[in-house]
């Protein structure tokens, strides 16, 4: 992976709808995730934060101000080049998994790689083989209806990292499981970013995630109002 593992945010606004009727979604938002650590973003419903999160993906660009993920700006790139760069840079996690429930567990975890041309034996080897990292080798060809929710969040986030991304995205990862399977899935993604040097940026509601984090930020009616360490003794990589 190449560029700085890093996503700047600087004074972004986005506004949904025109006129009378519109509303904005973030008003002037600065931030920077880096890689090694995770960041958590918070706040009530409505507040901006899945907008924010999107932002951040290269899923939406922001009306003013300016989106760098890993060095590349978003800020008027066209729908392809957004693409590549998602394809490039970005792993998504979701709340509801988002699994194919005609695939088995591996050919979820390939999808990616298909998009990017990799040959199909080439594609199961490394989807086996990141389910097998996980603690999933035994469960690679069930499908997800056979698999618990934590199993399926975890083949989830395998699928995320399967292109081997700098910057890990999950939305609500944990708010479909129980404290077990959600502390499993939230030690994960430390360990992407603290081993590994990823960056990962959390988008929840889920309390029992504020001492698991290294930083929170808070949004309320699309402004930061909060930037926080959460554990200030925690190691971080830099990269």
């Amino acid at each position: 992976m190449s560029g700085a593992r890093s996503v700047v945010v600087e004074g972004a606004h986005l506004r949904y709808g025109k006129g009378e009727t519109g509303t904005y979604a973030l008003r002037g938002v600065s931030l920077c995730a880096q890689g090694g650590e995770v960041l958590m973003i918070r706040g009530p419903s409505g507040s901006g934060k899945t907008t924010l999160l999107q932002l951040m993906g290269a899923m939406k660009v922001p009306d003013q101000g300016s989106v760098r993920i890993c060095g590349d700006a978003t800020t008027g790139a066209k729908a392809p080049a957004l693409r590549r760069l998602r394809l490039a840079r970005i792993g998504f996690v979701f709340q509801f998994f988002n699994l194919f429930p005609t695939l088995s567990a591996w050919e979820n975890v390939a999808v990616p790689l298909d998009l990017i041309g990799y040959g199909r034996a080439k594609a199961e080897a490394r989807a086996r083989a990141l389910l097998g990292e996980l603690g999933l080798a035994d469960r690679a060809d069930h499908k997800p209806g056979q698999l618990s929710g934590g199993q399926r969040q975890r083949v989830a986030v395998a699928r995320a990292l399967a292109h081997d991304p700098a910057v890990i995205l999950a939305d609500e990862p944990t708010a479909a499981l129980d404290g077990q399977s959600g502390g499993a899935v939230v030690e994960l993604l430390r360990r992407l970013a603290h081993e590994e040097g990823r960056v990962v940026v959390i988008v929840s509601h889920d309390q029992r995630l504020m001492d698991k984090v290294d930083r929170h930020v808070t949004i309320e009616d699309g402004l930061v109002v909060g930037d926080d360490p959460a554990r200030p003794h925690s190691m971080r990589i830099a990269r």
